[in-house]
Order: structure tokens, then sequence, then C-alpha cells
């Protein structure tokens, strides 16, 4: 009995896929460009008592440089971005001003008599295990804030340029790295930067929900994805399924591009019913309602058809504040 046999070609790398958990929609095709880890290596080192304020003085002022930098940030994804989702950086300035944290590194600079970055690194670091180690998703996810933020500060101390981490992509590619701290997806240019895929997080991280909102195609928890390729490799990512297809064949490019052509025409007929009365086959009439975080999410929810709202998050009404909001306030916002 004659029996086919695909043709093994040693020159071109055979298609294999990573699995992970698409966390925004799309199908993009490129080549990936590995994204380095961004630890700051931090050395400890002792102080004269004398010294104790300058040292005091360094870490405030590096304090002030990431609450202005943080600020930047936000303002850049409201004005380009239209999106209220700079709000998921509030919970960094909440770090900045939270005083628990400060006293203790305020502490151990005057009792131990330590340099202020290694000091902040320490005691952003005991802070992160411990949301780490909790049995509550939503601060377990805040870890990867709590990092970013510390990061930030310790780099504002030292003086180092802020810098851009995407200094060398030079050509449109898939992003892969282990992990994207919230503030580098917030800065990822959407001209360049296709899509990209890491090794950690979650549907619920600030980075995935940022994606969304930036519409960039991404799959998150996939493991050992910045292992498994390398810079050049050309992928296929689908965000729907949490697919990366390393390598990918011509038949496996035929049959995505078809997919893309079929939820083209399906988010097409889609847009025709915005307005479109939501009504079931047996005349029921249903109120179609969003769930919003801030009062600037209702020109989306307009914008798609929606005519109330479902669930609105009030505590970002005490993220967003320095203080409690008065109760005139908060029915104002309502």
């Amino acid at each position: 009995m004659n029996q086919k046999h695909k043709e093994h070609r040693p020159d071109v790398p055979e298609e294999f896929v990573l699995h992970g958990i698409g966390v925004s929609p799309g199908v993009v095709v490129g080549p990936v460009f590995l994204l380095g880890a961004e630890d700051e290596h931090v050395v400890e080192r002792s102080i004269p008592e004398c010294d104790v304020p300058c040292e005091i003085a360094r870490m405030e002022q590096g304090l002030i440089e990431t609450r202005r930098q943080i600020r930047d940030i936000q303002k850049r994804m409201e004005s380009q971005m239209g999106m209220a989702e700079g709000s998921v950086l509030d919970v960094h300035l909440m770090i900045l001003d939270d005083s628990a944290f400060l006293q203790k590194v305020l502490e151990k600079i005057i009792q131990g008599r330590l340099n202020s970055e290694a000091v902040v690194a320490e005691v952003g670091e005991t802070y992160a295990s411990a949301l780490a180690e909790t049995n509550d998703d939503y601060l377990r996810e805040r870890v990867a804030d709590v990092r970013d933020v510390i990061r930030r500060i310790i780099r504002n101390i030292v003086g180092k340029a802020e810098g851009s981490f995407l200094a060398e992509l030079k050509e449109k590619s898939v992003l892969v790295a282990n992990d994207l701290a919230p503030s580098q997806t917030a800065a990822l240019p959407k001209d360049i930067v296709l899509a990209f895929a890491t090794d950690l997080g979650s549907p619920t991280s600030h980075s995935a929900v940022m994606a969304r909102a930036m519409e960039v195609p991404a799959v998150v928890g996939m493991h050992d994805v910045s292992s498994k390729v390398t810079n050049g490799d050309r992928v296929l990512m689908d965000g729907n399924k949490g697919l990366l297809v390393v390598h990918p064949t011509d038949e496996s490019l035929k049959r995505y591009g078809e997919v893309v052509e079929e939820r083209r025409h399906i988010e097409s007929d889609l847009r025709k019913l915005t307005d479109a009365p939501a009504e079931t086959k047996g005349g029921r009439r249903i109120t179609l309602s969003a769930n919003i975080e801030t009062a600037k999410d209702a020109d989306a929810v307009l914008k798609y058809g929606a005519e109330g709202v479902g669930l609105f998050r009030s505590e970002y009404f005490y993220l967003s504040h320095s203080e409690h909001p008065t109760e005139d306030e908060l029915a104002e916002g309502y």
C-alpha cells in the first residue's frame, strides 16, 4: 500500500503551537521581538549618620519624579486612546502615597543607615511577596503593579534615564516577554507592536485590561513562550483562541486568512445592529446595559448601542481621589 509522506525540508523550521490565555482578540502575523527582563540591579551600601538627611531627600525626589511620570502616562493614555483606562495606574499613585510603605522605608534608612534605593527595593519586594501569598485574585494581580512602581522609583532615585524599553524595535513585530508591566503596556506604540505574548499574566491583570482598550491582540499565561522563541521567528498569533503558531506553514496562514475574513464580515454585520432594539424573536424587549468604571465610559456605552449602566464600579471614585470623596461628589458622579 502506497502512503503519501509530507516532504521534510531540513532548511525549513517545523511549525509548532504554544497555548495561553487570549485576553485581547485579533489575528496577526509577524516576526518576534524578544524583550529582555528590566530588573534593576541594586547594591546595598551603608551610609554615615550625617548622610541620612541627604539619603531621605534622594528618596523623596525619586517619589516626586515617579509621580510626575505616572501622571504623564495617564494623560497620554487618555488623550491618545480616548479611554478612561488611565485610571488603572491610580493604584501606582496609591503605592506612592501609602503611609505604611513610606514609614517603613524611612525607618530603614534612618535606623539601618542604608542607601534609599536598596531600602525601597527590599520593602517593595516584601509588600509584593505578601500580596502574592493572599487568596484574593485581585490582590495577587497587584503584584505586577507594585514591582512596576518600585522599579520606577529606584530608577529615579539613582538618576537613570527612563529611556525606551523598545529602542531597538525597528519593524512591525509581535512582542514576546516574560511579563509586561502596566506602564510598559501603556507605552506600546501601536504602529509597530502588532501584538504581544507573555509567560505570565491573567485576564484581569492591568496589562490585559489595557491591551483590550488599546485593541492590541494579546495572549498571556503562556508559561515559557519567551524561552521557546527567538528574535526574528515568524509567528501567527490568535488572540481569540490564545494561540501562538511558531513558523506557520502556508496552509496555516491560508486557513487563518479565511478566519480573519469571516470575522471581519461578522463584525461588519454586528455594527449594523448597533441602533437596532434589543428584542427577542418573541417580541420581548430587553434593556442592554454595560459595566463602567468612570463617567467617561458613557460615551462608549452609547457608541455600541447600550441604553444603561448595569454596574458602576464606585471604588474608582476612591482610587482617583487623594481623600475620600464627599457625599455630594459621589452624588454628582452617579
